[in-house]
């Protein structure tokens, strides 16, 4: 009999939590969990204006591979060209003001995080010294 990840794909956890930076929510970051372990797709998010983010697998399937992640959260200005581009798509697009996130954040091994079976509340409280 064969073995692995087969149709269904990987065994995932569901990952929700909240980006703040010196204690306020962080709108507009993007955040990306990439496995540890030699083999694995990274599962990604988006905050919305409370700081809050859901990890997605794939774009029909949400959650992050089991295990070990290195973790990058990173924030972009967006101009006002991608901005009326995005709205006119449909997206959801974060209303607060921009915040940039320290470099060190966005680098792989500065942040860590384990996901669990089931589901799981990763919360990241940044600070920007």
């Amino acid at each position: 009999s064969l073995t692995g990840c087969g149709q269904s794909g990987p065994a995932l956890g569901k990952v929700t939590g909240t980006i703040s930076l010196d204690g306020k929510p962080v709108s507009g970051a993007v955040i990306r969990f990439i496995p540890q372990g030699e083999k694995g797709s990274p599962s990604y998010g988006g905050t919305d204006d409370s700081g809050n983010y859901k990890l997605m697998f794939t774009s029909s399937k949400d959650g992050a591979m089991l295990g070990d992640h290195f973790v990058e959260i990173s924030t972009t200005r967006i101009s006002k060209s991608e901005l009326a581009e995005l709205k006119a798509s449909g997206q959801q697009v974060p209303q607060g003001e921009f915040v940039a996130i320290p470099k060190k954040y966005n680098k792989r091994g500065s942040l860590t995080a384990t996901v669990n079976k089931g589901k799981n509340q990763i919360d990241f409280d940044l600070t920007s010294k």
